[in-house]
């Protein structure tokens, strides 16, 4: 991340765009690019065209180490950083860019895939060096698959996966670097492995002197002149620091308040102003993953420069986006199964009469007029909004009234023909159905039922649309009208249910991420007696929180926004969303 510098010291975002060999700013996409010509979308890609502006190049690891002392030179790196295989982080993504508008794809960014199709990465990389946010909907691709910048030029490897959308933190500040985090929606879903966010529980990873592992492809030198991006993917160990050391060392060059405690974390051994002997990221970083113990604790952010280094400036800390404090509203991002795709949470309803199933997008605030769906709805007396293989494409789960047979309903990127594939034998005596999202804490969407009895029972997603064998949650659930539940009410980074009583009592049942015990005690939070049917559609205002939908006999719809209290406050004022809902069986 780059700032305009002042005298004696700046901070500077670790992104480069153009860099330009020169004192002053360095901002900008780091001078290798795609053709849209060379896609790497399939199994054999073509290989890809570099884009090298006047003054900068790319060195290959190899060819540089052939070149010096018979092979014992320095290679390309994180300052004081390792070659990393792409096995062992096959989570690492390369952020591109059409900044021409041309088709060629300019690198910008590194990204860490946190679910088969989102990419958790700096909010700054989406922005350009004047804090202008850019088109990535339209104009922004990933390359996964490989551990090669741009996948090699040579004979070019990896995945190449257009962005559909993007998600900044609305309180993201580009001067300060506050709030510096964004999520990447793909327009398929990519089969590698996935990494875990670090939630708000997970306190221990922050510990001063915790080694955490920094990856990336950025510069291999702290010289502005001489610096170069690194060929293949680099990793380095960087300890972890209190807050109070964090901003005692960088307050005292920019001032008080830079650093933010709650927001940020530093890391790593005081720069040495020595590409020999320093350890640290630089430019070309960005959005890379700060990994503690197999989450990711941190995304890179700043760290300080002068005119001459773009890093590792001598006694100067790393800045990392402190990826715990933003769990909550990172993880309905990751978790969103919005038919339209838009970031809002839609609502499917269901004509009583004929079956016919409608889709009503989200305004924000509201549902928009109805639109048909294709397939057959009216043999299935549950419908359930989920997205249990993880592909950013809303699915179904479906129960069927003539034999309680449970089906997976779902289809594939860019098709319309849904696929039914059976996922349990005759469940007609379940009294409820849910999918709120992850409830064991395993990042995978789980399926929940409650037999006549009141015994809830956790089916483990595996985040392919299986799922493992059940798992006893707990018993005393009979005495429920409904159960619904579609992400995080209570804002603490785990799926919620909400549950209404025989008296019309509603109550938070809040998450606790594990499996054999998935809530905690009840807190009563509403009475909603003037109701008869419910609804979690998830988060239909898109401000990070799940929202609940309830209808009244005479079929007045409402929607009840989220706040992420966990008391009383839990909603906030009701929006009247319309009548004539009676003519729709939402909910089973």
């Amino acid at each position: 991340m780059r700032f305009p510098i002042r005298s004696g010291g700046a901070r500077h975002r670790r992104r480069t765009s153009r860099l330009i060999p020169a004192a002053g700013l360095v901002l900008a996409l780091a001078g290798v690019g795609l053709s849209t010509d060379a896609s790497l979308a399939d199994e054999s890609p073509s290989k890809p065209e570099l884009l090298v502006p006047e003054g900068y190049e790319v060195v290959d690891a190899d060819a540089d180490a052939d070149a010096d002392n018979d092979g014992a030179g320095a290679e390309p790196r994180i300052i004081g950083g390792t070659d990393t295989a792409f096995s062992d982080a096959p989570f690492m993504v390369q952020l591109l860019f059409d900044r021409d508008r041309d088709g060629s794809y300019y690198f910008t960014c590194g990204g860490t895939l946190v679910a088969p199709n989102k990419v958790l990465t700096a909010a700054h990389c989406l922005h350009d060096e004047n804090g202008v946010r850019q088109d990535w909907g339209r104009y922004g691709a990933i390359l996964a698959g490989t551990n090669k910048l741009l996948g090699g030029w040579d004979n070019a490897e990896g995945t190449f996966v257009d962005v559909t959308r993007s998600w900044v933190r609305g309180t993201y500040d580009h001067h300060s670097a506050d709030n510096d985090i964004a999520v990447l929606t793909l327009a398929e879903p990519v089969n590698l492995r996935t990494t875990e966010i670090a939630d708000l529980g997970d306190d221990a990873l922050y510990a001063p002197g915790t080694a955490g592992t920094a990856y990336g492809w950025g510069m291999t030198s702290a010289d502005r002149e001489t610096g170069t991006l690194a060929s293949t993917l680099q990793r380095v160990s960087l300890p972890l620091h209190s807050d109070a050391e964090c901003a005692a060392n960088l307050d005292s060059v920019l001032g008080a308040g830079s650093f933010e405690k709650g927001h940020m974390v530093c890391a790593g051994p005081p720069g040495t102003g020595d590409d020999a002997t320093g350890r640290t990221t630089c430019p070309g970083d960005s959005g890379g993953p700060l990994l503690v113990r197999g989450k990711v604790a941190g995304v890179v952010s700043w760290g300080i420069g002068t005119d001459v280094e773009a890093c590792n400036v001598s006694g100067s800390y790393e800045v990392f986006t402190k990826v715990k404090t933003y769990a909550p509203t990172v993880e309905p991002r990751v978790n969103d199964t919005d038919l339209s795709r838009d970031g809002k949470a839609d609502l499917f309803v269901r004509s009583a009469s004929t079956g016919t199933g409608y889709l009503k997008k989200s305004t924000g605030s509201g549902f928009l007029a109805r639109e048909k769906l294709t397939g057959s709805w009216s043999a299935y007396d549950v419908a359930l909004q989920a997205d249990m293989n993880q592909d950013g494409h809303q699915d179904f789960i479906l129960r069927r009234r003539s034999d309680g047979d449970v089906f997976w309903r779902h289809r594939t990127p860019g098709s319309a023909t849904w696929i039914d594939t059976r996922i349990a034998d005759d469940w007609s005596t379940r009294k409820f159905l849910v999918a709120p999202g992850d409830v064991t804490g395993d990042r995978f969407p789980d399926l929940l039922s409650v037999t006549s009895g009141g015994t809830l029972y956790v089916y483990p997603g595996n985040g392919k649309g299986g799922y493992g064998s059940r798992i006893t949650g707990g018993t005393g659930y009979s005495g429920y009208t409904s159960l619904r539940g579609k992400g995080d009410y209570s804002l603490d980074g785990r799926a919620d249910l909400i549950a209404r009583a025989k008296d019309g009592s509603v109550h938070l049942l809040r998450g606790t991420g594990k499996g054999t015990a998935p809530f905690a005690t009840r807190v009563k939070v509403r009475d909603w007696a003037g109701y008869n049917a419910f609804a979690a559609p998830g988060d239909v205002t898109a401000d990070g929180i799940a929202d609940h939908v309830a209808r009244t006999p005479g079929g007045t719809l409402y929607l009840y926004p989220g706040t992420g209290k966990a008391g009383s406050g839990i909603f906030a004022t009701r929006i009247r969303i319309g009548t004539g809902y009676e003519q729709y069986n939402l909910w089973g």
